[in-house]
């Protein structure tokens, strides 16, 4: 799968998610908010990134609660990454999709916070509940990072974006990747081929 072809199956389920799962029958129903896709870019999203690593023996966990403990004793801590990715029982990779930066515009405590986590997890051990019998160990990579990915960059001040995307830059356990950007010459969002090499480059390095 291409970055192209990434963007536009994206598209494709935007426009699918302002219709009706359903006919409707003639009965006149109309639907206001569009469904939600942020589920479909959790997928495609691992899809791509499993495609570019190629290695049929990692684990590539979508939405799947992560738990650890900070002392012998202490209550479980659990955390859901929206993708992670496992590789020889090390958890290597930690990403967190957006459609958008609507949700949250000003990102300067979330971010801080995301990284004062990663920091304080990197080099522990840790374990992933899929059923009683089954929660394999896992540890923390001491290079693990807190990757943020929007898909559009277009629902937040420019400014602001710049702003958000300089505070990421300063802090060692996050990166935020921006995949398409508003181009104020053509009035319209375009692909930012960066933000793909910065996580093909990413990806790489940690195999």
């Amino acid at each position: 799968m291409t970055e192209q072809e990434f963007i536009d199956k994206i598209n494709m389920k935007y426009a699918e998610a302002k219709k009706l799962f359903e006919t409707d029958a003639k009965y006149n129903i109309k639907r206001g908010t569009a469904h939600s896709v942020s589920g479909y870019v959790e997928d495609i999203f691992s899809l791509y990134m499993a495609e570019r690593l190629d290695n049929p023996n990692n684990f590539y966990l979508v939405d799947k609660l992560i738990s650890l403990r900070f002392s012998k004793n202490g209550k479980a801590t659990t955390f859901k990454p929206d993708l992670a990715i496992i590789q020889n029982q090390c958890l290597t990779h930690y990403y967190d999709l957006k459609t958008n930066l609507g949700w949250n515009r000003e990102l300067d405590k979330y971010l801080r916070q995301k990284d004062a986590f990663i920091q304080k997890i990197k080099g522990r051990k840790g374990w992933v509940y899929f059923e009683k019998e089954n929660r394999p160990e896992i540890v923390f990579s001491t290079e693990l990072k807190y990757q943020m990915v929007v898909f559009s960059g277009w629902n937040i001040n420019q400014d602001l974006l710049a702003k958000n995307i300089e505070l990421a830059s300063s802090l060692d356990n996050v990166d935020l990747h921006i995949l398409n950007i508003w181009d104020k010459k053509e009035n319209s969002l375009s692909m930012d081929k960066s933000a793909f090499d910065c996580l093909h480059k990413e990806i790489q390095e940690l195999v």
